[in-house]
């Protein structure tokens, strides 16, 4: 969860790479992407600089990769889940990564909720907010390999 804007572009063109390469080799290749809605920016002394959210625009990117078809694009992963959550609100200051780990950690009812964030009409090579329907396909494709 470490400045998600910053890196998200080299995250995601390494997953494409990673998955050409794996999927070369004829083997089937499946990805949880978990992140928060809301989540720290912090910069090089662990201080929180701003908070950012999971937007429409970061979203983009996923609602592409759905439409690609798994059998002609071999960096498309095979099935993946992205998946937003909603944590609790933080209602204390919060300056750096210490207390932002503290907060969550000392709460006796942390309760994690699907992000309620509609980020469009995914197809079928991207699952949004749905573990047993990602689970269900996969078990589906594995079966039928």
């Amino acid at each position: 969860m470490k400045n998600y804007s910053q890196n998200s572009n080299n995250y995601f063109e390494n997953m494409l790479g990673e998955t050409a390469n794996i999927r070369c080799a004829n083997i089937p290749y499946f990805q949880i992407f978990i992140i928060p809605e809301k989540l720290p920016y912090y910069n090089k002394q662990g201080l929180i600089q701003k908070w950012e959210e999971f937007t429409i625009h970061n979203a983009t990117k996923y609602l592409t990769l759905s439409e690609d078809n798994i059998q002609t694009s071999i960096h498309t992963l095979t099935k993946t889940l992205l998946f937003v959550i909603h944590l609790p609100e933080i209602n204390q200051p919060i300056v750096d990564k210490t207390d932002y780990v503290h907060f969550y950690e000392s709460k006796a009812d942390f309760i994690v909720s699907e992000s309620n964030t509609q980020y469009g009409d995914f197809s079928s090579a991207v699952i949004y907010n749905d573990y047993e329907d990602f689970i269900d396909k996969v078990v589906h494709y594995i079966h039928f390999i």
